[in-house]
Formats: C-alpha cells, sequence, structure tokens
C-alpha cells in the first residue's frame, strides 16, 4: 500500500479544480446573538488590608464606574476576616454584604459567595442590573 493513502491524487484534484465556499453565498444571520452569561465582563475589586472608611469609598467609586462601563459582575475580595481582631468577625465581608443589601440594593441583581476557584467565602460575586 502507498504510504501517502491517495493524498496525493486529493491534492492534484483540488489543485486542477479548485474548492467552493458553501459558506460565501449564505446569507447573514440579521439577529444578533443573545447575551451568554459566561462571556459576561467581570472587574475585580480587592479590598485586601483596607479600613472600614476606605473601602466604602472604594466600593462607591468602583460601582459607579462599573455601571457606567457596562459591567455585568464585580467580584469583591474581602478575605475571610481571619486577621480581624478577635470576636470582630470578619470586618470586610461583613460590611460589603451591608452595602450590597442596603445601600446599593437598587443596583444589583443578586449577590453570593464566590466559587472555591474565586476565592470562596472570602470573596463576595455581585450581579449588576
Amino acid at each position: 500500500m502507498n504510504k501517502n493513502d491517495g493524498r496525493d491524487e486529493i491534492l492534484e484534484y483540488i489543485q486542477a479544480h479548485g474548492t467552493v465556499d458553501k459558506d460565501c453565498t449564505r446569507p447573514s444571520n440579521p439577529k444578533p446573538k443573545q447575551f451568554c452569561r459566561k462571556h459576561a465582563v467581570r472587574v475585580v475589586l480587592d479590598l485586601h488590608g483596607m479600613k472600614s472608611d476606605e473601602a466604602v469609598r472604594k466600593i462607591r467609586l468602583f460601582f459607579n464606574q462599573s455601571i457606567s462601563k457596562g459591567i455585568r459582575e464585580i467580584l469583591i475580595i474581602h478575605g475571610r476576616g481571619i486577621h480581624s481582631k478577635s470576636g470582630d468577625g470578619p470586618v470586610l465581608k461583613t460590611l460589603v454584604r451591608n452595602m450590597l443589601e442596603m445601600e446599593l440594593r437598587n443596583l444589583i441583581r443578586d449577590y453570593r459567595a464566590a466559587s472555591p476557584r474565586d476565592g470562596g467565602d472570602g470573596a463576595t460575586l455581585v450581579y449588576l442590573k
């Protein structure tokens, strides 16, 4: 049996006769593709090491900028609170959740703890309206 298994004959045929682009005469789809959530633009806000008042200013500014840019998802990294003073609990995490439930509730569709690969309990994923 020949080593090229007839590939030379196929290539000769294509060179002699050419190929037809079956898609060139196909009409383009007039409907735009639907928005796919998997491809939504996500931005990250890292609050590690910030004091509460600094974090509040940063969150407000970041949300305003994200909304004006059409961003749909924000990943807020606040940490798990293991360095917070004993008895206080996770200060930044609590601050973020309180802001989402009170001040920013009209701007967001939903929020949840991030997946383990995105930070787990140390981050919150926010879906904007």
